[in-house]
């Protein structure tokens, strides 16, 4: 507790249940009798199985509230307290995570702010508690954890004020992160040294859970120096993509991809079903032979079906050498995994400024 001016107001009443308010530059205390609160930017909730609705005596953590009757929650102990209002809490996980509680009622007469699991589950969010841990996810991005502090399991996080959203600056450091699809730092400091970012000031980015959610990826694997091919066709890079989640115009769910190693040229070719992997690798090899006067030595994919069976006797017939990666490493056929990634992506970026249906 930072040093400041301390002011004390007590009850007039007389009585022996006096509660005293003090309050410092930094935060507040309220202590009654022997229990004493502590209300800060940094608060504790309780994560409570048996609640049916999220609750908090404090009218300040609310960033959006409507005043009113919303009825009487009754307590463990069989008393029941008034709700006088009710709005939208948002709160800054400790793993730097937005958290809004929706229709939180404000109970005055608690003395705890809680959360209810039930309320969470019906939005979507999935609760688990194991080893005096509390965790909140939702698909597979962890949302905000707590632990277990004597029976009650307690989260510690941040209330966001509603001011927070407000933009006083049009050429802040966040703003310009937000506008550029949020680049990266450095990215923003080299625009900011050519002049290119008019005002922006310098500074550093906070951690974000839209960067955090949007660009998280697999730990890398440890690649090796690779050397490209001396020729053309001397080895052809093959994979399969999909089955997509929108059918193509044409009924295609899938496609696939020939890259060759020394030029890095591609080939894609569009498929309705897997099967079709060998007639488009026939066209595919007729054609590459017959443009470059080179012949195909040797072709790496996966170990999917699609290249196993009447798709190595094709091979075979023809001279081919046919490296498959052992299975579930698809590092090992990283250059058309990556390639697959950057078409899926440079598609959907096309049909979202164009704003066409995904069937295009």
């Amino acid at each position: 507790m930072k040093q400041g001016k301390v002011k004390e107001k007590k009850n007039d009443n007389g009585g022996e249940d006096d509660q005293v308010t003090a309050t410092t530059s930094d935060f507040l205390i309220v202590y009654d009798s022997d229990v004493v609160n502590f209300a800060c930017q940094e608060t504790s909730w309780v994560i409570d199985s048996g609640a049916s609705i999220h609750a908090t005596p404090w009218k300040d953590f609310f960033t959006s509230y409507t005043s009113g009757d919303f009825g009487s929650v009754k307590m463990g102990n069989d008393g029941s307290a008034k709700a006088i209002g009710m709005g939208d809490v948002r709160l800054e996980t400790s793993n730097g995570t937005m958290l809004t509680l929706k229709n939180v009622k404000h109970i005055p007469d608690i003395r705890m702010n809680l959360i209810s699991t039930g309320k969470l589950d019906d939005e979507g969010f999935c609760n688990t508690f194991r080893d005096s841990q509390w965790k909140l996810t939702r698909g597979f991005m962890v949302i905000a954890k707590g632990n277990k502090s004597s029976s009650l399991y307690l989260m510690q996080a941040r209330v966001i004020d509603s001011s927070i959203n407000a933009v006083d600056d049009d050429s802040t450091f966040e703003l310009w992160h937000n506008r550029l699809g949020h680049m990266s730092e450095k990215g923003l400091m080299i625009l900011a040294k050519k002049n290119l970012l008019s005002g922006m000031k310098k500074g550093s980015l906070k951690r974000s859970a839209y960067c955090l959610a949007g660009k998280q990826t697999k730990v890398a694997f440890k690649t090796l120096h690779h050397t490209r091919k001396p020729n053309m066709l001397d080895l052809v890079y093959s994979d399969v993509c999909g089955p997509l989640k929108t059918k193509a115009l044409g009924g295609s769910l899938y496609f696939v991809t020939f890259i060759d190693d020394h030029s890095r040229k591609i080939w894609v070719y569009t498929l309705k079903t897997k099967d079709q992997v060998l007639d488009v690798f026939k066209q595919f090899h007729a054609l590459v032979e017959r443009q470059s006067g080179e012949k195909l030595k040797c072709i790496r994919t996966d170990n999917g079906g699609e290249y196993s069976g009447p798709f190595d006797e094709y091979c075979r017939q023809h001279g081919i050498r046919h490296q498959k990666t052992p299975p579930k490493t698809p590092q090992l056929n990283g250059l058309a995994e990556r390639m697959n990634r950057t078409l899926v992506e440079r598609v959907r970026c096309l049909l979202l400024q164009s704003q066409l249906a995904r069937s295009f």
